[in-house]
């Protein structure tokens, strides 16, 4: 099969499951662990575990298509250029609800930025998490999210690698993202 002439089966997608925690739960909690590996194998009985403890108070799940700034990267990157390391570093939240393209490049109106807390890849897989703290920002429903290539503390710093609408994450407490995106 010519893979050129099917071009659905070539890109990246991102997948996010935005899990709403508990407010006792902080950074470097062995729950975190188990989370992680969890939403990274869609170990239900983990996830189930931990709903039925309190610990898990919603899960919300987004897919998007990672636009034109995170794809040039990847370019740049394939071909020797320097210009960027590649590492999606941050994730931002925002309360903007104008969808984006594939030309957007920030957040429509970021509210609060976080560090990556974990990084790992499997194969053709890459997999980044977030932990936000129960004080780390106001408790509110977050409308958008964003990851960045060689961004910092910033607000709208570093090349836009996902972008989406999340359809209202909640943030009553701590809340843990997990990205995972697949190169096919």
């Amino acid at each position: 099969m010519n893979v050129y002439k099917n071009k659905e089966n070539i890109g990246v997608i991102g997948e996010y499951t935005c899990f709403s925690l508990a407010p006792w739960i902080k950074k470097g909690d062995k729950v975190l662990d188990d989370l992680r590996r969890a939403a990274r194998t869609n170990n239900k009985r983990i996830i189930d575990a931990l709903k039925a403890t309190g610990i898990i108070l919603e899960i919300k799940e987004a897919k998007n298509l990672i636009p034109t700034t995170g794809r040039n990267v990847l370019a740049r990157l394939l071909t020797g250029d320097p210009t960027y390391s590649g590492e999606v570093d941050w994730g931002a939240l925002g309360s903007g609800t104008t969808p984006f393209t594939n030309a957007s490049t920030q957040l429509n109106t970021e509210v609060f930025r976080s560090q990556a807390d974990s990084q790992a890849f499997d194969d053709n897989i890459a997999y980044i998490d977030w932990f936000i703290a129960a004080g780390d920002v106001a408790d509110q429903t977050f409308e958008e999210f964003g990851a960045f290539i060689d961004g910092s503390g910033a607000a709208d710093s570093g090349q836009a690698w996902s972008l989406l609408i999340t359809g209202g994450w909640v943030k009553s407490g701590a809340v843990f993202i997990s990205g995972k995106y697949t190169f096919i």
